[in-house]
């Protein structure tokens, strides 16, 4: 099914919570990765932080009229 897995989940209405639990979940999940996929899985994250940093400072650069 393209690797896609309907479930059924509970989303709290306190944000703390929800996300304490989001974040448990990532961790479980992090631990079914071999250490193959959790190193692609990091670098992926990595160029995706260092382009968002990128397009952030950019957009700033331009929004200050392309002055520092």
């Amino acid at each position: 099914m393209n690797g896609f897995k309907p479930t059924i989940g509970i989303e709290f209405d306190d944000k703390y919570i929800d996300a304490k639990n989001k974040l448990l979940e990532f961790i479980k999940a992090l631990d079914k990765l071999t250490p193959v996929q959790k190193e692609h899985l990091a670098r992926e994250f990595i160029a995706s932080m260092s382009m968002a940093v990128s397009f952030e400072q950019f957009m700033n650069y331009m929004n200050n009229g392309g002055q520092r």
